[in-house]
């Protein structure tokens, strides 16, 4: 049984993806939380410090957006795209 079928090289490497997309999301919610008690301790209202946070994760997720959106074909010119 040495060889593994794509589906399942598909399906162990789509899990890889998901542990690691957890990993990453566990390390920001720990550092937003880091930045809010960071921000509470030197007399930052809370409401003040939870908008801070809320901006900088409104930042990094329009930041991922353009990424994504600046390395996707349009659907339309894939073809295109894929030329260069």
């Amino acid at each position: 049984m040495g060889s593994i079928s794509t589906g399942q090289h598909d399906a162990d490497a789509h899990g890889q993806e998901l542990a690691r997309n957890s990993h990453h999301q566990h390390e920001a919610t720990a550092a937003q939380f880091t930045i809010f008690q960071t921000l509470t301790a030197v007399s930052i209202a809370e409401g003040q410090a939870d908008g801070i946070v809320s901006k900088l994760e409104a930042g990094t997720v329009a930041g991922a957006h353009t990424w994504i959106s600046e390395s996707s074909a349009p659907h339309a010119c894939e073809p295109r795209f894929e030329d260069g």
